[in-house]
């Protein structure tokens, strides 16, 4: 049963050429701004296949890029003669449904389009099913669980903020057998110009006639009033209005690192060494589940300090991360880079230093507060301010680095971080340059000093004066 025998060729074929018509007749009438949009991205040549097999649309916030990814998704599912396996993709799963769910509305008000639905599957919460075989499911942002999928059409939401680029990696590539694939990205810019979504922007603008590129900085949404523009622009940093509300590109003020102190920071070269004669300190930042577990090693050399050593231990449900091998990582560390002393991050680390202090390696339990954060932030920010900081090329550190923002609360400061990018590494380098007392502090942003704890010589003890640093908990 097909959408053409329960409404005739008549009205079925100009649908099929023509999506906004298809919106139309089962939704609502679209904004002009909408429908040029849709069309022009789903254009097709005298054979059928699209002329743009990548589509990049990438608006403001609150534009409408999301509906209109949904009444693309919706159109193919419906209108396309071709056996169909649509999957949406997003950041995580919840995210990933919000879509799926705005098409299932669209099909409940609709006699003629849930008339098409396979009764055995229905419209359940992860999948959209036909009578005819074509499919729409839902997938998070783990590329695991999506292999094996062969889509005729991949959705991206907000692909900017992707953690990894290997879901889009891997849908693209289980692409190769299809033969008139689409793939159709909705996203604001991302905070660092880096990662998939930036790659087709530049092979976009440098004439990749493959993908179609709709980028613009306006809302055109006419629910999207000026005094909401104006609220929001009271309310936000300037660079995190810039970013959702303009959809620009670039660096903030209150961005920590910016793409200059990287590029400072990893000029000498690779730091990392398998052995040394030290001393040199560790920080270890512990994750069993969701965040992985980071050992950063640190050593001050020729009025510097060089991140010799960063690892990552990634567990999950089934198989979380194994506290005695991190243990037993240490130990092994200890030896070959000679540490001086080691701090652990986080109130399960209690069991795991004492079994290392047996074991001959000087290690404390370091209970986050916002000073110790304040501490430890402080000073990578300084080091990495006066490139005073050798740091690995590690693409993950560096996307961590450069998505941390700086805020102001009534204590002073805090660092923020994406709730989609977790922060590990960065958080076991800033620990351990602070553990080494490493680097000259300096003030942080203008009328907001930061004073960085002073070391007692003799037996390593902090004395903070005052800071204005927190992460985000």
């Amino acid at each position: 049963m097909l959408l053409e025998n329960a409404i005739g060729t008549e009205l079925f074929k100009p649908m099929q050429d023509n999506p906004s018509l298809f919106v139309q007749a089962f939704d609502r009438v679209p904004w002009k701004y909408q429908e040029r949009a849709l069309n022009a991205a789903l254009r097709r040549d005298q054979a059928g296949k699209f002329i743009h097999p990548i589509v990049v649309l990438s608006w403001p916030r609150q534009d409408t890029k999301t509906t209109l990814s949904m009444w693309a998704d919706l159109w193919r599912l419906y209108c396309d003669l071709q056996p169909q396996e649509i999957v949406s993709l997003a950041n995580d799963t919840d995210q990933a449904r919000i879509k799926l769910n705005d098409a299932r509305r669209v099909i409940r008000n609709s006699d003629i389009l849930y008339s098409l639905i396979d009764g055995r599957f229905g419209l359940t919460r992860s999948e959209i099913r036909l009578k005819n075989g074509n499919r729409w499911i839902i997938k998070s942002a783990d590329s695991l669980f999506s292999r094996g999928l062969r889509p005729s059409t991949a959705s991206f939401d907000e692909l900017g903020w992707a953690v990894s680029r290997d879901l889009f990696d891997t849908l693209s590539a289980g692409q190769a057998a299809q033969t008139n694939p689409l793939i159709f990205v909705t996203s604001t810019v991302g905070p660092i110009k880096s990662g998939i979504l930036w790659e087709l922007f530049e092979q976009a603008r440098a004439g990749n006639k493959s993908i179609y590129l709709d980028y613009r900085t306006e809302n055109l949404n006419p629910l999207v009033t000026a005094e909401y523009l104006e609220r929001e622009r009271a309310l936000l940093p300037a660079h995190v209005f810039a970013r959702e509300h303009q959809n620009l590109w670039g660096e903030g003020s209150d961005v920590f690192c910016t793409e200059e102190d990287w590029k400072q920071a990893i000029s000498a070269g690779d730091p990392r060494r398998d052995t040394d004669s030290g001393p040199s300190f560790l920080f270890c930042d512990l994750g069993w589940v969701h965040d992985e577990t980071a050992l950063a090693i640190v050593k001050p050399e020729n009025n510097k300090v060089k991140v010799i050593w960063l690892e990552t231990f990634k567990g999950s449900q089934s198989k979380p991360v194994q506290f005695a091998a991190v243990e037993n990582r240490i130990v092994e560390l200890a030896e070959k880079l000679h540490i001086k002393r080691a701090r652990i991050e986080s109130p399960q680390g209690v069991a795991l230093s004492q079994s290392l202090n047996l074991r001959g390696v000087a290690a404390e339990v370091l209970h986050p507060t916002a000073k110790s954060n304040q501490e430890n932030w402080g000073a990578l920010y300084t080091a990495l301010k006066n490139g005073t900081i050798e740091l690995p090329n590690d693409a993950k550190l560096r996307q961590q680095l450069l998505t941390l923002t700086i805020r102001s609360n009534q204590s002073g400061w805090k660092v923020e971080d994406v709730p989609s990018i977790h922060n590990d590494r960065a958080v076991a380098v800033a620990g351990a340059v602070y553990t080494a007392k490493a680097g000259s502090y300096s003030p942080l942003p203008e009328n907001q000093p930061l004073q960085v704890s002073k070391w007692d010589k003799q037996d390593g003890l902090q004395q903070s004066e005052r800071s204005g640093w927190a992460r985000k908990y």
